[in-house]
């Protein structure tokens, strides 16, 4: 085994394609580290907790709301203290956008034609109308009589909207049996409940927090995405070289003379496994390499973190295109399946820009790509929090036997065929 390591491995640095994805997609993935560019996709936590005003119900909220967030267009014809704390209240949730529009000078049927229009020329996942009375109808708890809810949008998000709404009434109608109607010290005692209560979390599709990440930070982590997709093309590539070893070995008649050795195919195999391994080590050192030339390079996390995640996720692909590559014997069509790959796994796993905006189904998609576990992962380690190596760990071993397992099948049956 060790003899065809290191046959193969002389054979590979010979190759200029070779050597062209394994030094080369290093260094750019190191010169896009170290650009010192502003990314739009962070938005100030000032501007989500606050109400944003639209100059008028003709001013669309798309232009004003936080695109990451569910906005929420309101049309406040009640204008009260009580209607601002409802809202503000909304609005301190961060996955939630308000955007108010003042109608007091507007009819209720008025306003419903608005509504109508908005909800196709505008993107506002819910429409939300406060009448005239909506503060006398709170107190009287019959505050569903005094607004009215337009749906537009099949986000999830509008339920958890609905529920924090409810409890929000609610617990104004507590406040209220102590306070009774005197509202200056409903309002008191709102707020100083509301500052006794530990600060909400918001929990994403999967279940787990979300991280609140700083605007350097959060350049720093599409500065890795765009770093990951550029290297991960080289991992693929390099894949695809042992691959091609393979291929013309058999068509050579070199793997039917290396049977003859006292070597089973299984070892062969394990001996090209050890390659890729080996291929990602050595992309891994080029690119420290390369980041020990960068002048106040920083990437959020330690050097040894980030080259963790790189090795890691070129392990997964360096064996993916080898068994690819081996799978369809042939050369041609393992360079187009790893580009088909390497262009729609990246794009779907958000490493060129992020999927908050998307429907459910392109997210659940998008985590059944490696890359955007790594980016989560990178999160938490750009957050600080050390469940980030588990994380990348165990995606690690999960792909990997993944592809070794369907890998083998189809080894079996062309084997078979």
């Amino acid at each position: 085994m060790i003899t065809l390591v290191k046959m193969s491995l002389k054979l590979l640095l010979r190759n200029k394609g070779f050597l062209f994805f394994l030094i080369v997609t290093p260094i750019v993935s190191a010169i896009i580290l170290n650009l010192k560019t502003e990314h739009t996709i962070y938005t100030d936590d000032s501007d989500k907790k606050a109400v944003l005003e639209l100059k008028d119900y003709t001013h669309k909220a798309v232009y004003s709301g936080d695109t990451s967030a569910f906005i929420i267009k309101v049309y406040d014809a009640s204008d009260t203290e009580l209607s601002n704390y409802i809202l503000n209240q909304m609005a301190d949730i961060s996955m939630f956008s308000i955007c108010r529009a003042h109608v007091s000078d507007l009819t209720e049927e008025a306003v419903e034609k608005i509504a109508k229009k908005d909800a196709f020329d505008d993107r506002a996942g819910i429409l939300l109308y406060l009448k005239a009375d909506f503060d006398e109808a709170v107190l009287a708890g019959t505050w569903e009589q005094s607004m009215k809810f337009y749906i537009v949008s099949e986000d999830e998000r509008q339920e958890l909207f609905l529920t924090e709404f409810t409890d929000c009434i609610a617990r104004i109608k507590q406040v209220q049996r102590v306070t009774g109607d005197d509202k200056p010290a409903m309002l008191k005692m709102l707020t100083k409940i509301q500052d006794q209560l530990p600060e909400k979390k918001v929990v994403n599709l999967l279940g787990s927090e979300e991280i609140a990440l700083t605007e350097q930070q959060t350049n720093q982590l599409a500065q890795l995405g765009y770093a990951l997709a550029i290297i991960t093309l080289g991992f693929l590539f390099c894949g695809v070289c042992v691959a091609h070893s393979v291929i013309e070995e058999q068509n050579n008649k070199v793997f039917t003379r290396i049977m003859l050795t006292k070597i089973s195919s299984r070892n062969y195999f394990i001996s090209k496994f050890l390659i890729a391994v080996i291929i990602s080590v050595i992309q891994t050192l080029v690119l420290l390499v390369c980041l020990c030339f960068m002048q106040g390079l920083d990437v959020g996390m330690s050097i040894l973190s980030f080259l963790l995640i790189i090795f890691l996720l070129g392990l997964i692909f360096s064996i993916l295109s080898l068994f690819l590559g081996v799978i369809l014997g042939d050369v041609m069509s393992s360079n187009y399946a790893a580009f088909a790959i390497w262009s729609i796994s990246a794009l779907l796993a958000g490493l060129y820009f992020p999927l908050n905006d998307t429907t459910k189904v392109l997210k659940t998609i998008s985590y059944l790509m490696p890359q955007r576990w790594f980016m989560d992962a990178s999160e938490l380690l750009l957050a600080g929090d050390k469940s980030g190596y588990s994380m990348l760990l165990c995606v690690t071993a999960a792909c990997l036997i993944v592809i070794i397992s369907i890998g083998g099948v189809g080894l079996k049956i062309k084997k078979y065929e």
